[in-house]
């Protein structure tokens, strides 16, 4: 009679891999294997039967530890659709609302002064505020000195060199600072504007800002900002 080996013997702790690999084996192979012993068995001369049960108890672990794997994953799938669905229940409630995000974005109108905010990662003896407009044209230039680490923000008077106001629209802007060695300081543009409405995608919610996607991830602040604030 051929002698099987013994399923112990295949595998080691690979064996416990819902799929096969080298040196080890899946559930299934585990299971027809174990097939193929008994059906080979002398039944004068049955295996050990210690050896036998000790089989059966690796092969009760093997589906456990399949169980628990497709468990732990069904689990994890879970967390992240009920997390996906609080946060796009919250950012339903934020429309209308004002906020401070990251972005380099304003709008002007046809009166008032719009804010221009941004943040400075450490102080700066020189910050150059470069304003354009939608083509990307520079209509205006803002020096500021001596400009400490943190939040700070600026009124914008939209006029040109000639003192004539600038044209209602959107306009975007670009943050530079350097210290007194000329060594350029990190800094992010931050705008200001209303929530007018939110969009679902599959990375997340967006807030739709000034004409503008936002991402929930660049928020900084919601609030209520005064009317210059927002342009």
């Amino acid at each position: 009679m051929p002698e099987i080996p013994s399923v112990t013997g295949v595998g080691g702790n690979d064996m416990f891999t819902s799929n096969k690999d080298i040196g080890g084996v899946s559930q299934q192979d585990f299971l027809q294997l174990l097939i193929a012993q008994l059906q080979h068995q002398d039944p004068m001369e049955p295996q050990d039967s210690q050896q036998f049960a000790a089989q059966l108890a690796q092969f009760s672990s093997l589906e456990q530890l399949q169980s628990l794997n497709t468990t732990s994953k069904q689990g994890v799938e879970t967390n992240l659709m009920l997390t996906q669905t609080i946060n796009n229940t919250m950012a339903a409630t934020m429309v209308g609302k004002d906020v401070k995000a990251l972005g380099n974005s304003l709008v002007l109108k046809h009166d008032g002064q719009p804010s221009i905010s941004f943040q400075a990662g450490a102080f700066a003896d020189n910050v150059d505020i470069t304003i354009m407009d939608a083509a990307g044209q520079v209509v205006d230039t803002v020096s500021m000195q001596s400009v400490t680490k943190g939040d700070h923000t600026i009124s914008w008077d939209a006029t040109k060199k000639d003192g004539s106001r600038l044209p209602p629209g959107e306009y975007t802007f670009t943050v530079s600072a350097t210290n007194g060695t000329g060594e350029e300081i990190p800094t992010d543009a931050v705008m200001i504007g209303t929530i007018d409405a939110v969009r679902y995608t599959s990375s997340g919610a967006i807030f739709i800002v000034n004409g503008k996607e936002i991402p929930f991830t660049a928020v900084l602040e919601l609030g209520q900002f005064n009317s210059d604030d927002l342009g």
